[in-house]
């Protein structure tokens, strides 16, 4: 008998040993199921494929994230580096530190800071360069480092090389050439205080005391000389004393002689060369303007508005301060411009040029230089017939009080900023006065 064999799964094969062909024929179909169904068996050998591949990204994460730190810290103290070495730089430029020192110190200044860094890798090197130059200084950091690979090994990478530039620069005090312009008029020969002219009024019949060779009653001086002789205190020698404090004064800032220089001009009739522009600052005070003879009738005029082209043109053009001066003219006057004295004799038509200075022609000056004006108080003297014809006569730019009312509104107009005008009334001493100017002028030109 014929038996036809079917095997369903879950059967038992030793059923079917009756029938050895369809035993044979029910294994071959079994084995075949069983192959194409059982993967069992390849994870492993995926997932060791790809555990080295694994292995190098997961180890190329870690080292890279740890050279990313790394990098940073190093980017971190070059930065700080720099600019403590500017810093440095610049407190030893305010000692007036020689350039040799000032690069010395700088240099080592940064390579402490960068140093005393935390966590920085094994063998980072580091290098600075200080360079000052006028009135700047730059330094210029570079470092070179790396990053030792751990997992990346396996790679065969060993390290990641990592290196860094940073510069800092800095404006060290600039350089600023100071003009002062000084009024040595007539009108500067006044008394200083009011007791100063009620000694000249009864001694010699006028508040000013004239440089013009005619002497004082019983004596052998002119008045100017004669004040001189007894203590009086005139206008001029207000402004000297001045000059002299605030020499003084400018030779204790700090790098006086590298970034300073000083000129002073003296004007009346014509502009006189006192000082020429000089880094030696003491020749300011061992030079000082002089009165002039008023034996004649044309001297000791105030030729402001004609003589300032002239001056213009010496001071020239205002720098950077930092490759070129910076300008600052200091205008020291009572601010009067008057033609000649004979105004007060025979050409009373010239009373009206007695007037206070015209703010155009302070505008002479190129526009890059500052202006500073220093106003020794003009007096009223209204017991004073030549003041009443000239000064006490209503004003000639629409203002509703006299000429003399326009001095201070002019000069203020005259100074570049408002704060560039000083009323040496208000200050302890003119020497104080120049040093407000001086000062203003830095930290509204010049700060940084």
């Amino acid at each position: 008998m014929f038996f036809q064999s079917k095997y369903y799964p879950g059967d038992d094969l030793t059923s079917y040993a009756r029938n050895g062909s369809d035993f044979r024929l029910s294994i071959s179909a079994t084995l075949k199921v069983s192959l194409l169904n059982d993967r069992r068996g390849s994870l492993p050998i995926l997932f060791a494929a790809l555990l080295v591949p694994l292995v190098g990204l997961a180890g190329g994460a870690i080292d890279y994230g740890r050279a990313i730190q790394d990098r940073t810290r190093l980017n971190n103290a070059l930065d700080a580096a720099v600019i403590v070495a500017a810093n440095q730089a610049q407190s030893d430029d305010v000692r007036n530190l020689s350039s040799a020192l000032i690069i010395a110190n700088a240099t080592q200044a940064a390579m402490d800071s960068f140093n005393s860094a935390p966590n920085l890798p094994a063998g980072t090197q580091a290098s600075f360069t200080v360079v000052p130059q006028n009135r700047t200084v730059t330094v210029t950091g570079t470092y070179t480092s790396s990053t030792i690979t751990s997992l990346l090994k396996i790679a065969g990478v060993n390290k990641f090389s990592l290196s860094g530039t940073a510069a800092s620069s800095l404006n060290l005090s600039p350089m600023v050439d100071i003009y002062l312009l000084i009024d040595v008029s007539g009108s500067m020969a006044i008394g200083a205080t009011q007791a100063d002219i009620n000694t000249l009024n009864s001694k010699i019949g006028c508040a000013f005391a004239c440089h013009d060779g005619n002497p004082v009653a019983g004596t052998s001086y002119d008045a100017f000389q004669w004040a001189q002789k007894n203590g009086i205190t005139l206008r001029i020698n207000e402004i000297n004393k001045g000059i002299t404090d605030f020499v003084t004064w400018l030779q204790s800032q700090s790098s006086a002689s590298k970034r300073l220089r000083i000129a002073v001009y003296s004007f009346s009739t014509t502009l006189t060369t006192v000082v020429p522009v000089t880094s030696t600052l003491s020749a300011a005070s061992s030079n000082l303007p002089q009165a002039p003879s008023t034996s004649g009738d044309y001297d000791g005029a105030t030729l402001f508005s004609t003589l300032m082209p002239t001056f213009a043109g010496t001071v020239g053009i205002g720098g950077d301060g930092i490759t070129t001066p910076k300008k600052l003219v200091i205008i020291a006057t009572d601010g009067v411009a008057d033609p000649t004295r004979t105004w007060a004799s025979y050409q009373p038509w010239l009373q009206p040029q007695v007037t206070p200075f015209s703010p155009s022609d302070c505008r002479k000056l190129d526009p890059s230089v500052s202006i500073g004006v220093l106003y020794a108080p003009y007096l009223q003297m209204t017991w004073d017939w030549g003041y009443m014809a000239t000064l006490g006569q209503r004003s000639q730019i629409g203002n509703s009080g006299t000429r003399f009312d326009d001095i201070v509104p002019q000069l203020t107009t005259c100074a570049s900023t408002a704060n560039l005008f000083v009323n040496a009334a208000t200050t302890p001493s003119i020497g104080t006065a120049f040093q407000t100017i001086f000062q203003n002028f830095t930290q509204v030109r010049l700060s940084k």
